[in-house]
């Protein structure tokens, strides 16, 4: 009976095992992020909370700056990787110890050369490197609050008769804000090169108008109408409305959850949602974010387009930037699991074969004319593609194709004079 007890112990020791080594196997790898710095010229002058007394003035009756814009936006944003359970950043001692390594001081950080970027990135063993650049950052009240008391009254209040006349502190507000943000981003591979260079920008309004009577307040605003009777804080109101004004901005840390409830904290959160979005496109991998409707990106095993098991990638040059030769645009986008450098075989339409009896052009032989390769993923549809190799100039509607072990970017397919006759 004891052998049999140790024998069953034995086992489940060794299934526990082995599931654990199948789940940890199966779990994939989380991107790690370095978010080196942001760089603030907004010329944002938080005395007054909206960046509206820029420069000199801003700097003549303003009072020492409250905000530090650059390291809430890293703060911020590494926060926003770590809610996608995809990506890791790159922790502040961490980056601290490897500047210390290469005896780097934060200036230095902003000057960094091809070469000290893939050296700092061994250092950190991070995948990618994002440096900002905080370009706008403002709110304006584009229209001013405005209030008026009306008498209501007979004859008798005309005839001067305080006891049949009387105010009703009917007040009418309103008022619309518009804070905007934008950014330059840059993203760096692990070599110390430029992967994507995406502008960002975010904006939003608040507006308010309001009606109160004695105790009675009716309010609309872009959130939906509220009815409140007596003090109700904004906090327990059904459409809470964001934070605006600047004293009450000037008491608030700035990437805090209070910061969260300003209508700066809710334009600042859509932009650096963007900038994860522009990652994702750029280095992936393609996932479904907790901001996105699940609808917005293609799904496990679905939305992918149509092909055939085996087949290789296909698609079109869609558009050539002439004054950016290397920026190619392609129909291959992040629904494909393509990586950043990957390469492509470019085809054009080759020699005609012609029916022998009526000389009809039946279709095209394939040419191959050159390699290009993955640059920046756009988005689920679209990327751009850099020459690698041509023989011939590149145009509109070539046949771009994955280069598979089997073709080695050589000779072209069935599929591919398909794809050739297609551009008739």
């Amino acid at each position: 009976m004891k052998r049999i007890f140790s024998y069953l112990l034995v086992m489940g020791f060794s299934l526990c095992f082995v599931i654990g080594t199948v789940a940890v196997g199966e779990t994939a790898p989380k991107k790690r992020i370095a978010v080196l710095y942001f760089e603030d010229h907004s010329r944002f002058d938080s005395p007054t909370g909206c960046g509206c007394i820029p420069g000199f003035i801003g700097n003549l009756f303003g009072t020492k700056k409250r905000w530090d814009l650059e390291a809430g936006f890293a703060k911020m944003l590494n926060r926003k990787l770590v809610e996608t359970n995809m990506y890791e950043p790159v922790s502040k001692d961490e980056l601290l110890d490897a500047m210390a390594l290469m005896t780097l001081s934060r200036h230095g950080l902003k000057k960094l050369n091809q070469e000290q970027r893939a050296t700092l990135a061994k250092h950190l063993n991070a995948d990618v490197i994002v440096v900002g650049d905080i370009q706008k950052f403002n709110q304006e009240r584009l229209r001013t609050n405005a209030s008026r008391t009306l008498r209501e009254g007979g004859r008798e209040a005309q005839r001067g008769s305080a006891s049949a006349s009387y105010l009703a502190p009917v007040i009418l507000r309103g008022s619309l804000h518009r804070a905007t943000i934008k950014l330059n981003m840059k993203f760096y591979n692990t070599s110390g090169n430029p992967v994507a260079e995406p502008r960002i920008s975010a904006s939003r309004d608040h507006s308010y108008l309001g009606t109160k009577f004695a105790s009675l307040e009716a309010s609309r605003t872009e959130e939906g109408t509220n009815l409140a009777f007596g003090q109700t804080r904004d906090s327990q109101r059904k459409n809470p409305r964001p934070i605006v004004k600047p004293t009450e901005l000037n008491e608030i840390q700035f990437a805090s959850t209070e910061y969260d409830r300003t209508l700066f904290g809710i334009v600042t959160n859509e932009a650096l949602i963007k900038v994860v979005l522009a990652l994702r496109d750029s280095v992936g991998p393609n996932f479904i974010t907790p901001w996105e409707p699940k609808t917005a990106t293609a799904k496990e095993g679905q939305e992918k387009p149509a092909a055939a098991p085996g087949e290789p990638i296909k698609g079109k040059i869609q558009y050539m930037d002439g004054e950016h030769p290397d920026k190619i645009y392609v129909s291959i986008g992040s629904n494909w699991d393509i990586a950043i450098n990957q390469e492509f075989a470019v085809y054009t339409k080759g020699k005609p074969i012609r029916d022998l009896d009526t000389g009809e052009v039946l279709t095209y032989v394939p040419k191959q004319i050159g390699r290009i390769a993955v640059s920046e993923i756009l988005n689920d549809k679209v990327s751009i593609f850099r020459v690698v190799e041509t023989t011939e100039p590149l145009k509109e509607g070539d046949t771009v194709r994955e280069i598979t072990p089997d073709s080695n970017g050589s000779a072209a397919s069935t599929s591919e004079a398909d794809s050739s006759e297609e551009q008739q």
